[in-house]
């Protein structure tokens, strides 16, 4: 775009340039009027003069209607400061022109008041040639009550500006200026409407300075000085100013009309006799010049002619200023008057402009639409201005360009004017105002092009000026979408404000520019936007330099916490792009920083109003994990199981196909265990110290959301490189859902809050349910505690031991203390023991009484209850030596053991047992039939029983009663729990759970390795003969009846005969009913219950003060043991000679003598009884175990030995009798016998079975 003559054409002058450019102006300000709206005077506050300005600024168009009744939109245009030399430039483009001057000012006294009209009379003086009119604001002490507006002078004194206006009234009016330049004679002769029009004129401007005459000075004791020649407005500064709209109108009317004189006067100058119009830097050039060549002619009249079309703009004539500058463009262009003709485009521009895009003046900065391609149409812009909404706007004007044509007339101006060296300036604000058009049309590309085109222009300007030129730059390069390139503008303009050639550096500006051009190097203020990006954004080289240059410039400003903020932001954002050195100075740096001004995760508000988000130090330290911690076991809460309603036989069970396939809808932050209230809970973090130095991070809190939660500080000093757990530790104090966010720290002088949504591979939160409180029991025992756990896994809630060694049969009383350790009371208690026993066995090692529990409740704050725990070493007494060796005499041993598992040192047999048989379980209940003489001797001891015969009273024979040869101590281990709740927890459904680790040793004490059943001297009555073993070894003193006890050594055995009544029938009954069923198992359990619960072995040891309880629970017998343990179900009514025998009688007689023997039976039983057999069977004991019953040479019996009776009722009784004559003399024995044959009765239980009378009567036969 640049010409290569640029310095052929124009060449070094040293007349003044333009050098103070205006970046702000808009193609629509050629049409506009220029006012100066200035600050006067030291009592006006800058504050309300912006006020004011802001107030006035407002009214940037007025409509006016002209002699003609035409309506034309006038533009205004405002300005602070404008310097005199641009000024100068007013013939080359008439908008440059200071129009109008508006004064603000304060007065106090008079001598101010006079003050401020000098200095307003000087600044008319200043721009004295090209101002049309003035007016001064001034604002009057609140105590002086005459606001309006006055004129300086008496009636009859008008202001110079109002003779401008008086002296022009006879020039005439002509619309159609563009025909006089084509004839110029046609102005000497005005038509009637000419006349008309110009009259009309006339008689409005008289009007308007009649009424400025008639207005009166309102008294006042301040008055302005008589040299003060502009009218005055005066107004309180309290007030509203509510006329001050209207005298603006009227103002901008004068100003409309004086320039509109000097139109009408320009256009009726003949073009043979017009000056030559000049640019300032182009009067030396044309010195000494020919001006009647023809070229010079051509030069003169263009020129004036795009002097004319400057005014028609200026005065709304938009059709006629086309034509204005379409001729002067033809005109220069012949005569190749390059700046001309450059000015002649921008003005047709400019004018096209305003009849196609009325409403961009002005406009808020557009942003690039990625949407909109090249060329598309323009969008809707929002105007500040008041601008008039135009209807269609004529696309048939003539001359007007087409919104393509515009930039390209732009760049041809642009052109022309790069070929001066002193038209710069003008260049320049071409350059921009071109710019702001391509961005209304959309053309970004366009306007990128003119506003690159700026940078190239070379031409001396101050400091301030080239920061203001790139300020304007990177605005409208972010209009267009061109970050990047607004972003460089914004650092080059940052730079000029502190160069070294700046004498005032302005670092606050600076700070401002260099914070705007983040968007552009792909930075955004909030942190956590560059965290959480997927990727990398920008470039981090330039990203490191920019965020650096800014902590200086916050340094620089003395804002020090702005620069802990920005070097926290760099630390945190370019940590990956940072060498480790870097890293480690920029910490250090950032500590410094931080020692004058701590940083603090809020945001920071600036001056202007733009926010800076917190900084948060989350990878200072790294965080690689963070874990929420259940409660220890025993504070756990447990929801407590209600017990399930009966809603009937019919359950709703949705089936749901593939639901092993399904997964869980619970959000994966959501934990799966419970907190609660008041009670402190934890999170794990696992941290890691990235710097090459000790870090300390000091107050390390949870950051949480929801419920409230009370966090612990915790401090840490984290060796470099080197992972590091910590525990955070706090307590809810409500119940409801709990998030956990994050943790906040305090490193390097920068609190900080990490949250958890901003750091990598986490969740963005954790949830948990807190639940209202509980109690916290403490529980304590009477008991040492126990070294070891050895066979339960599930031991978390233990939160004590005991332990205890027990002799078997031993008891004794633990006593657990509880103590409420918390402020809500223990309202429930629940008491249970956990063990791999059998219920039935556990409940004999372990009770408590349940009701002296529930009697201690509620257990109150700080106050205590206690438990006797009483625990039994039960074990079985009976030994296995019947069953081989591979069953053990330990305790507890059972068929079910594979099964349960139990938990001992040796392998234990069950109680009660059946494997302790002392006979083979081949033997059957009639196994008695098989052989007489195995019946007989079996009836009266055990087969094991290592003795011939047996007395009633105990015996020891170490040498026969051999010791059993597993005897070892078992363990057992049980878990007392506790299940208590209160208070609100209670109420919601949870309760807490601990238990007692309980290992009770079990010694073993006594044991029966024997046992046996012997008849009684009384049928109601037997011996149960037992050998039994003392396995410790201490002397053991046992008591086996009330009255009787002996004394056994240690590891020593001894036999002893215990009476024990027989199982009364009333035991029986129901086996002798029909249908009975497994009447055997049945037999044996209800004698051995019998058996257990009338022998009572106690036991002692005297040396150690211990004593306990033996006990005979699972002693197995025979068939023949139970005829003697159990009633039978028959009555027996013996006697001989009519005698009655009694039990364990002996009776006596000769030989010879003939002994009639009478044996009557009774049913004892509600059913009849059927084909029974009665015998009387006589035999001789040799006391070897051999009997024998050929005794056919020895005695004769007269009468049957063996009776059938088919029926016995119930109460009835049957008889036989017989005789008996001995021949020998001896000791004979009667067996009695009633036999019932198999399958024949009726009741299954009686199948098969022999009933005898015990004892066997015994008889003497002598000589």
């Amino acid at each position: 775009m640049r010409s290569s003559v640029s310095y052929i054409l124009s060449s070094s002058t040293t007349e003044p340039n333009m050098s103070h450019p205006d970046y702000e102006q808009y193609s629509h300000d050629h049409a506009a009027l220029l006012i100066l709206i200035r600050h006067i005077g030291s009592q006006l506050k800058p504050k309300t003069y912006n006020k004011f300005y802001d107030r006035i600024s407002k009214l940037s168009t007025v409509k006016i209607t002209d002699s003609s009744g035409q309506v034309r939109n006038i533009y205004v245009r405002y300005v602070k400061e404008y310097p005199v030399e641009n000024n100068d430039w007013g013939d080359f483009q008439t908008h440059r022109r200071l129009l109008g001057l508006i004064s603000i000012g304060k007065y106090d006294s008079q001598l101010e008041l006079n003050e401020i009209c000098r200095v307003h009379e000087s600044l008319k003086v200043k721009y004295t040639s090209t101002l049309y009119d003035s007016r001064c604001i001034l604002l009057k002490p609140n105590e002086v009550q005459s606001p309006g507006e006055t004129s300086a002078d008496e009636s009859n004194k008008s202001s110079p500006d109002s003779d401008v206006i008086k002296d022009d009234d006879s020039s005439p009016y002509d619309s159609s200026s563009g025909d006089n330049l084509k004839s110029s004679s046609s102005t000497d002769d005005r038509s009637s409407v000419e006349k008309s029009a110009e009259d009309a004129r006339k008689e409005k401007v008289e009007k308007l300075l009649e009424k400025l005459r008639e207005e009166k000075t309102p008294d006042s004791k301040f008055t302005t000085p008589s040299n003060f020649k502009s009218r005055a407005l005066f107004y309180a500064e309290t007030e509203a100013c509510d006329d001050l709209e209207q005298q603006l109108t009227e103002y901008v009317n004068s100003l409309f009309w004086v320039l509109e004189s000097k139109r009408l006067e320009k256009s009726r100058e003949k073009l043979e006799r017009v000056s030559l119009l000049l640019a300032p830097f182009e009067k030396k050039d044309f010195v000494g010049l020919d001006m009647e060549s023809r070229n010079n002619k051509k030069r003169c009249t263009g020129r004036v002619t795009k002097h004319l079309g400057d005014l028609c703009l200026q005065a709304g004539l938009l059709p006629e200023s086309l034509t204005y500058y379409s001729n002067a463009a033809e005109i220069l262009k012949s005569v190749n008057d390059w700046l001309w003709l450059g000015a002649a485009y921008e003005g047709l521009c400019a004018a096209s402009a305003l009849i196609l895009y009325p409403n961009i003046q002005r406009t808020l900065p557009l942003h690039r639409n990625a949407s909109l391609q090249e060329g598309s149409p323009k969008r809707t812009s929002i105007s500040t201005t008041t601008n008039p909404d135009l209807t269609n706007p004529k696309k048939d004007v003539l001359n007007i360009l087409t919104p393509e044509d515009i930039p390209k007339r732009y760049r041809e101006a642009i052109i022309h004017y790069s070929k001066y060296q002193n038209a710069g300036i003008i260049e320049t604000e071409a350059s921009f105002k071109a710019a702001r058009i391509s961005v209304d049309q959309n053309y970004s590309l366009q306007a990128a092009s003119f506003l690159q085109n700026v940078v190239f222009i070379n031409i001396t300007l101050s400091e301030q000026e080239k920061t203001q030129r790139f300020e304007m730059l990177s605005d409208l390069y972010t209009q267009i979408g061109f970050a990047r390139k607004a972003a460089f503008c914004h650092r080059l303009a940052a730079s000029r404000y502190v160069s070294a050639q700046n004498p005032t550096p302005n670092w606050s500006q600076c700070y401002n520019l260099m914070l705007q051009s983040f968007p552009g190097h792909k930075l955004s203020l909030d942190p956590t936007e560059m965290c959480t990006s997927p990727h990398q954004m920008g470039w981090p080289s330039l990203q490191i330099h920019l965020l650096t240059e800014l902590v200086v410039a916050a340094k620089r400003m003395g804002h020090s916490a702005l620069a802990t903020r920005h070097q926290t932001f760099m630390l945190q954002t370019m940590w990956d792009h940072l060498t480790p050195t870097d890293q480690k100075e920029l910490a250090i740096q950032l500590q410094s920083l931080s020692a004058q001004c701590e940083g603090a995760p809020v945001p920071l508000v600036l001056d202007n109003g733009v926010v800076i988000p917190p900084a948060n130090l989350s990878n200072i330290p790294v965080c690689s994990g963070f874990t929420l911690k259940n409660l220890q076991p025993h504070l756990q809460p447990r929801k407590i199981q209600m017990a399930k309603q009966d809603i009937g036989p019919f359950l709703f069970t949705p089936i749901n196909f593939g639901s092993l396939e399904r997964k869980s809808n619970k959000p994966q932050s959501k934990m799966d265990f419970l907190w609660v209230e008041n009670d402190l809970c934890e999170v794990t973090l696992k941290l890691v110290n990235p710097l090459p130095f000790e870090l300390k991070v000091s107050n390390m809190r949870l950051l949480t959301a929801g419920v409230v939660f009370e966090s612990i500080p915790e401090t840490v000093i984290l060796p470099s490189e080197t992972p590091t757990s910590l525990t955070l530790n706090g307590t809810p104090k409500e119940s409801g859902e709990l998030e956990l966010l994050g943790y906040s720290t305090h490193t390097l002088g920068v609190k900080s809050n990490c949250r958890l949504r901003f750091m990598k591979n986490f969740l963005p939160h954790y949830s948990i349910e807190v639940i209202p409180s509980l109690p916290v029991m403490e529980v304590k025992t009477s008991l040492p505690q126990s070294a070891t756990f050895s066979t339960f896994q599930n031991f978390e809630n233990v939160v004590t031991s005991a332990s205890i060694s027990l002799y078997n049969g031993e008891s004794t009383e633990c006593i657990i203390t509880l103590t409420n350790t918390s402020q809500v009371a223990i309202e429930m208690l629940e008491v249970s023991i956990q063990s791999i026993l059998e219920p039935n066995l556990q409940e004999q090692i372990f009770s408590w009484d349940a009701e002296e529990i529930q009697k201690q409740l509620p257990i109150v704050p700080n106050s205590s209850a206690t438990i006797n725990v009483r625990l039994y070493s039960a074990a079985n007494f009976l030994a296995s030596g019947f069953s081989g060796p591979e069953l053990s005499s330990g305790v507890f041993g059972s068929s079910h053991a594979g099964s349960i598992s139990l938990s001992m040192s040796a392998g234990p047999s069950s109680l009660p047992s059946r494997l302790n048989s002392p006979i083979s379980h081949q033997s059957t209940m009639g196994g008695s039939f098989h052989s007489r003489r195995n019946d007989l001797n079996s009836s009266f001891r055990s087969s094991n029983s290592g003795q011939s015969s047996m007395t009633t009273q105990g015996c020891r024979s170490p040498g026969v009663l051999a010791l059993p040869q597993h005897a070892a101590s078992s363990v057992v281990e049980g878990q007392l729990q506790f299940r208590y709740s209160g208070g609100t927890g209670l109420l919601a459904g949870y309760c807490r759970s601990c238990s007692v680790f309980i290992t009770l040793e079990m010694m073993p004490s006594l044991q029966v390795t024997n046992w046996d059943v012997l008849p009684a001297e009384t049928s109601s009555q037997f011996y149960l003969v037992l050998d039994i073993a003392n396995l410790t070894s201490q002397e053991m003193e046992l008591h086996y009846t009330s009255s009787k006890h002996m004394l056994i050594e240690g590891h020593e055995s001894c036999r002893i005969p215990v009476p024990v009544d027989r199982c009364p029938l009333s035991k029986l009954t129901k086996l002798y009913m029909e249908n009975g069923i497994d009447e055997r198992l049945d037999l044996d359990k209800i004698c051995s219950d019998h058996i257990a619960n009338l022998v009572d072995l106690r036991w002692q040891l005297s040396a150690i003060d211990t004593n306990g309880k033996a006990t005979l629970k699972g002693i197995t017998l025979t068939p023949n043991m139970l005829d003697i343990v159990r009633m039978s179900p028959l009555n027996w009514d013996v006697s001989i000679n009519g005698d009655a025998v009694k039990p364990q009688e002996a009776l006596s007689c000769e030989a010879g003598d003939c002994l009639e023997v009478s044996v009557k039976i009774g049913n004892s039983l509600e059913k009849a009884l059927r084909h029974l057999s009665m015998s009387v069977q006589f035999y001789q004991d040799h006391q070897n175990g051999v009997c024998n019953y050929r005794l056919e040479n020895r005695l004769a019996t007269t009468g049957l030995s063996r009776v059938l009776v088919p029926t016995l009722e119930p109460q009835t009784s049957a008889e036989h009798n017989c005789n008996v004559l001995f021949f020998t003399p001896g000791q004979y024995k009667m067996d009695i016998q009633v036999a019932a044959p198999e399958c024949v009765s009726a009741t299954a239980s009686i199948s098969g079975h022999v009933w005898r009378f015990i004892p066997p009567v015994e008889i003497n036969v002598s000589l």
